[in-house]
């Protein structure tokens, strides 16, 4: 039996995102056939002002299609250029009713939100970590590359607007045959160049998308998209620079800004433990309770060693997404601060992976210190005693 899934739909955002890059309205049918390829459909609602504009038109097509239309009023308030500002109620009902759905049908395994904003990724880490699969469909030139990356799966749109499926399929079978990926990312760091866009990883990989129609690092043998590119970067086809926490592909040839070079290091922790004058600094003892320097240590303890700052504090972000933390961004760079200068942390040079050209400075959690070994230990007795209730 196929799993049962439930679909909810942004609609003010996909009919606005299919108006502006493509001419037409939503495809009610397309999305619907799409999503049954995931499961079987128990629910399905749109979420609208049906009252605004072109959205009245909307509900008999909809209802046609088995398709639930939510009323929302989309309320006005004074503010902005045009002296009205929206108020974003629509998403929030949507929202509020899918958690409702969660606990009320545990059965369904899988949430298809169709939609490109977001501001639905803390909805979409809820579900995940409830053991749903969440796929997005959304109109990739419109869809945050952020909300891409937090899905299980993403579906561009332009991929449903093929009107023979069969003879699609049967193109993409032979596209992944015959279309080399690493030449397509190579294209797609070209486009995004040419455009003057953002080449962090999640945008690289959205142009691949746009490209492709669909694109999936695990089809080529990869586990994560930045294996992928680390590969390409291998073979000498781009380069990667670390700026601002994340990683940005560039050309082989292409000269690096120079303030990206230096960027990330000036967000880096000090590593003589110098402070500047009137910076108290964080205290990992006063400041912090035992079960978050237990989770932080835990956490850093369970990546590779050494490890790079972005991958550190990138750890660091997605116990902040799930919960576990409830740190900035700035204060969770002062907590790497405090433990390289207490020493729980140490900077050491290494090759990133084995094929990189030069050295970096990575960051190893010092194991054999008195004082991690205890809070290590503390973690793994609490997590013992909580297996065991």
């Amino acid at each position: 039996m196929p799993e049962d899934l439930a679909i909810f739909i942004d609609w003010e955002n996909i009919y606005i995102s299919t108006v502006s890059e493509y001419g037409a309205k939503p495809n009610v049918s397309a999305i619907l056939e799409k999503a049954r390829e995931y499961g079987r459909i128990v629910s399905a609602t749109a979420y609208a002002d049906w009252t605004d504009g072109e959205f009245r038109d909307a509900p008999p097509t909809l209802y046609s299609n088995g398709i639930s239309p939510r009323y929302i009023s989309a309320r006005y308030f004074p503010g902005g250029k045009s002296q009205k500002r929206r108020t974003n109620s629509i998403d929030v009902m949507l929202a509020v009713e899918c958690v409702d759905f969660l606990h009320n049908h545990p059965q369904v395994d899988t949430y298809v939100l169709v939609t490109g904003d977001g501001d639905f990724i803390p909805l979409v880490n809820l579900l995940r970590s409830r053991g749903k699969v969440v796929v997005v469909i959304g109109v990739s030139e419109a869809t945050s590359y952020h909300l891409i990356e937090s899905a299980d799966h993403f579906v561009s749109y332009a991929s449903l607007l093929e009107e023979d499926r069969a003879a699609r399929d049967r193109e993409r079978q032979t596209k992944k045959k015959e279309v080399d990926p690493f030449r397509e990312l190579v294209r797609a760091v070209e486009a995004l160049k040419k455009g003057d866009k953002t080449r962090v990883l999640g945008q690289v990989k959205q142009q691949m998308i746009v490209q492709m129609g669909s694109f999936d690092e695990r089809d080529h043998g990869f586990k994560k998209f930045k294996d992928f590119v680390v590969e390409a970067e291998r073979r000498g086809l781009v380069k990667t620079v670390d700026e601002e926490f994340e990683l940005h592909v560039y050309l082989p040839d292409e000269k690096i800004p120079e303030q990206l070079v230096s960027d990330l290091a000036s967000e880096e922790p000090r590593r003589d433990g110098s402070r500047e004058a009137g910076d108290e600094g964080l205290d990992l003892t006063e400041d912090l309770t035992p079960y978050e320097l237990r989770t932080i240590c835990r956490s850093i303890a369970g990546l590779r060693q050494p490890a790079s700052m972005v991958e550190i504090l990138s750890r660091l972000r997605e116990l902040g997404e799930r919960g576990e933390l409830e740190l900035s961004r700035e204060e969770m760079v002062e907590v790497v601060d405090a433990l390289l200068e207490a020493g729980y942390l140490n900077p050491v040079r290494s090759r990133p992976y084995k094929q990189a050209k030069a050295d970096m400075t990575l960051y190893a959690l010092d194991a054999q210190s008195k004082q991690v070994r205890n809070i290590l230990d503390g973690a793994a007795e609490a997590a013992a005693q909580s297996a065991s209730r």
